[in-house]
């Protein structure tokens, strides 16, 4: 019967073992961390380019375009919708006020912080970042916003 080291003796062929352990154990329990279940949840807009909503995002001579609101759900099941509301307000000219909500839907990705909305059917991606309260955002193009990109600030509702 081969020797065996005194209780609390430890060789170095058990500590590289007991660290290789630790070391998949902490591995496994990392991977996809921020998965759709982290990020899972409702998120309410908070800014366009920086600026809190409701924002004003270009003025005519008749016409003012504002971003009133907007709503990003991520679902545990990789799915997220993505609602924009806007407005044209035209009461300075005599005109009215449109109102209008753009709605997109699709897939979405997570890499760490780094999200990915993949609308159906468009062949885009939205890019953006998250974190534990917050996500920022790529705007898809929208009505009255014209070709300029436009970034979005979404915070965890409720917090």
């Amino acid at each position: 019967m081969p020797d065996l080291p005194e209780t609390g003796t430890v060789t170095a062929a058990g500590l590289a073992v007991r660290f290789s352990a630790v070391v998949s154990v902490l591995l496994i329990g990392c991977h996809d961390s921020a998965g759709p279940r982290n990020v899972a949840g409702y998120y309410e807009l908070a800014a366009v380019d920086s600026l809190e909503v409701p924002r004003m995002v270009s003025a005519t001579t008749s016409c003012d375009e504002l971003v009133l609101r907007g709503l990003l759900y991520l679902a545990d099941n990789a799915l997220f919708d993505l609602s924009v509301t806007q407005a044209q307000d035209c009461t300075r000219t005599g005109g009215s006020v449109d109102t209008f909500t753009t709605t997109t839907s699709g897939g979405f990705t997570v890499d760490g912080t780094r999200l990915v909305l993949h609308p159906s059917g468009t062949g885009i991606q939205l890019t953006g970042t998250t974190s534990s309260a917050t996500v920022d955002l790529q705007l898809p193009q929208l009505p009255l916003l014209g070709a300029e990109a436009r970034s979005a600030t979404f915070i965890k509702f409720p917090l």
